[in-house]
């Protein structure tokens, strides 16, 4: 038998085979139906002929009647279907509130179309994707890009197929976060281009109703994803979940992510005092930006970066996230260290995080990013040949991922960065275009003090009494000043009541057992230091205080006069005011302690380190020539035996002036000291009215 009569035949079977089964469902079929009108099939076929038209119709049979009492509860409600799932919800929504029909229906019908679609973040991109192709057909094209895992060698393959497929006439869409990492291919020959924004309230809402078939509750604010990514939304979107569970979930995602939430109470920024120059640039970038959001100024114009710099604990972080809150944009908040702990500590994979760290912040622009510990990225001027073979490679994608940020290829990103050594930040970082503003953080001073206070007891304590307690509190950090809070919150639970003013005093100089004799000691050595700053005179007196034998027995604190000039002159009166507390301690006990020495932090140390560098750093000495810096001038002098002779020459000519200014103001010194045996703590106010009132006033014009 031939092959077209095999195949024929095969043919044949199985048409006979189809037939054979559509007879036979429609057979059940009638016989379903009889027995459901109440004929049998063999009553059918007695009638069936001429006499079939004198049997009377079949009768339908009658359900039972559905017996309904009061108690029972009422049927569950049917639910409204669901369409669409928590992914498709999202994306849909999205894209529902950017492309109107028109496009839509290029999308559709047109072919050989280029087509860029920039998504809020790397998160997004397999998501829109898939919901591109089934909404508008399997016939485009996609070349999707996550900048973190892909290379310029796969970008360069892509331009291949690109064209080529344009030429053919195939559409082709590429989705990324950036278009510069797209093929160029594709960029320069582009039809549409569709821009995904984050998500914010009328997306979400949209979102929502899609998923649930349920109305949102009113009110939803634009930041309430702010700082998620798209993986973090649709873990939102859960199974059975009401509108309102689902939002309030978004809203817990938003406040755990590091963004500003409502749930953290903040000061608010034109109320921070404490932040001086930081202050002002922030009310002026919070204004920019409102500015930027209206339309009424391009982002050209605006402040893309700083950095702040301060000893620790003056609350830069903080700062970060009050400026976020005024500006009314999410804080993005990373620290260098982050890109070593959440990667494998490889090249690549530092890379891979740092780019991933700046598309975080894309993701949810207009925002801020910040960069804590920004130091901890080595200067390349001071870096060993070993070091930089490894970090040039980190350092120069950082750079271009940081111009990417702030230079305007992607608008809305401000970055600051914060450092507790400004010196050791690169300074192709503070260039202009980049971080270009270096803003201080200095200590607070009474005001900023009292409003520190204020926002951390919240209202327990009268105002009176914190304007009262800040002037003991002038110059101190906020971490020591919300530390002093928590001690006092501490005292007074432990006493079974609420907050007082005693407590934060308490707090602030505890009254610990002190031997008598190491108590007089503290106290006088700390009364001169107070009595030099004044008489001397060197800086700003801010406050002394006495607080055990352990550690750090007393502290005064003297802040530098920004009006003083630092000359040959200002350098040596600072050191007679370090030099002041261990001379007392000879003068009128008899003898000095150890309390003077021991450390590169000590009094000692500290008047070492200022005459070093007159002679080895300023060219204020007895040389021109230039040893080395201020910071290794302690070290110059350990090496150097004739800098080391020169040094302590001036130290004991320093010294010799400092018993002098000790024997002078002898009553004043005492009569601080006994204030502080008892008190503990003074102001600095409190320190310059014993001293005019034990000083005759023409003494202290001359020691001027």
């Amino acid at each position: 038998m031939t092959a077209k009569k095999l195949a024929k035949a095969q043919r044949s079977r199985v048409a006979k085979e189809k037939t054979s089964v559509a007879k036979k469902t429609t057979r059940r079929k009638v016989a379903s139906r009889e027995k459901a009108g109440g004929v049998s099939r063999k009553q059918r076929k007695s009638v069936d002929g001429p006499h079939a038209r004198m049997l009377p119709p079949p009768v339908a049979r009658e359900a039972p009647d559905e017996i309904i009492r009061a108690d029972d509860p009422p049927p569950p409600p049917k639910r409204a279907k669901r369409t669409l799932s928590a992914r498709c919800s999202i994306v849909a929504a999205a894209f529902h509130g950017t492309i109107g029909g028109e496009i839509r229906q290029r999308l559709k019908s047109e072919t050989g179309l280029a087509l860029v679609i920039l998504v809020p973040g790397p998160s997004w991109v397999a998501p829109v994707k898939w919901h591109f192709l089934e909404r508008f057909g399997k016939c485009w094209e996609t070349f999707e890009v996550d900048t973190t895992k892909t290379t310029p060698q796969q970008k360069a393959e892509r331009n291949g197929q690109v064209a080529t497929s344009l030429s053919r006439g195939h559409s082709v869409v590429g989705i990324a976060v950036d278009r510069n990492a797209l093929p160029t291919a594709l960029t320069m020959a582009i039809d549409l281009t569709i821009r995904l924004d984050a998500p914010g309230a009328r997306t979400i809402a949209r979102a929502i109703r899609m998923f649930t078939g349920k109305p949102v509750p009113a009110g939803l604010d634009d930041k309430i994803c702010a700082g998620l990514e798209f993986h973090d939304l649709v873990a939102a979107f859960r199974a059975n979940s009401s509108p309102a569970e689902i939002v309030e979930r978004l809203r817990h995602a938003a406040a755990s992510s590091g963004s500003v939430g409502a749930a953290e109470r903040l000061p608010r920024l034109d109320d921070a005092v404490e932040y001086g120059a930081a202050r002002t640039w922030g009310m002026t970038l919070a204004r920019d930006l409102a500015d930027y959001r209206a339309g009424r100024l391009d982002w050209q114009e605006v402040d893309r970066g700083a950095v702040l710099f301060s000893e620790p604990g003056l609350g830069k972080s903080l700062f970060a996230r009050i400026l976020a809150q005024a500006c009314g944009v999410p804080l993005v908040a990373f620290s260098i260290a982050d890109l070593f702990a959440g990667s494998a500590g490889y090249l690549d994979s530092v890379i891979k995080a740092s780019r991933a760290m700046f598309e975080r912040a894309a993701a949810v622009a207009p925002c801020i990013l910040f960069l804590d510990e920004i130091d901890a990225l080595p200067n390349r001027a001071t870096m060993t040949p070993r070091a930089a073979e490894w970090w040039t490679s980190v350092l120069t994608d950082f750079m271009l991922s940081l111009d990417n940020a702030v230079a305007g290829k992607r608008a809305g990103i401000v970055v600051i960065g914060a450092t507790n050594n400004i010196k050791g930040v690169d300074a192709a970082i503070l260039r202009p275009g980049r971080l270009e503003r270096a803003i201080e953080v200095k200590r607070p001073d009474r005001a900023g003090a009292a409003n520190i206070l204020r926002h951390h007891l919240n209202g327990e304590i009268p105002d009176a009494d914190i304007d009262d307690i800040a002037e003991l509190l002038d110059g101190s950090t906020g971490a020591e000043i919300m530390m002093t809070v928590r001690d006092a919150r501490r005292i007074a639970r432990y006493a079974g009541r609420q907050l007082r003013r005693d407590d934060v005093l308490e707090a602030m100089a505890p009254a610990e057992e002190v031997a008598p004799d190491a108590l007089r000691r503290i106290c006088i050595h700390e009364a001169a230091h107070a009595v030099g700053s004044i008489v001397v005179p060197s800086g700003i007196l801010k406050r002394c205080i006495v607080r055990s034998t352990e550690g750090a027995a007393g502290q005064t604190l003297v802040e530098t006069d920004k009006d003083d000039l630092l000359t040959r002159d200002s350098v040596e009166r600072r050191a007679i005011v370090l030099l002041a507390g261990r001379t007392a301690e000879q003068i009128l006990i008899g003898n000095a302690g150890l309390g003077s020495g021991g450390d590169d932090a000590s009094d000692l140390a500290q008047v070492t380190q200022y005459v070093a560098s007159l002679h080895a750093s300023t060219g204020l000495g007895e040389t021109l020539a230039y040893l080395s810096s201020h910071r290794d001038s302690l070290e110059a002098v350990r090496l150097d035996p004739g800098l080391r002779a020169t040094v302590e020459r001036h130290v004991r000519t320093l010294q010799t002036r400092t018993e002098e200014v000790v024997h002078r103001y002898r009553d004043a010194i005492i009569a601080v000291a006994d204030q502080l045996r008892t008190r503990r703590q003074l102001s600095g106010e409190e320190v310059r009215r014993i001293v005019g009132a034990t000083a005759a006033k023409d003494q202290i014009e001359s020691a001027q």
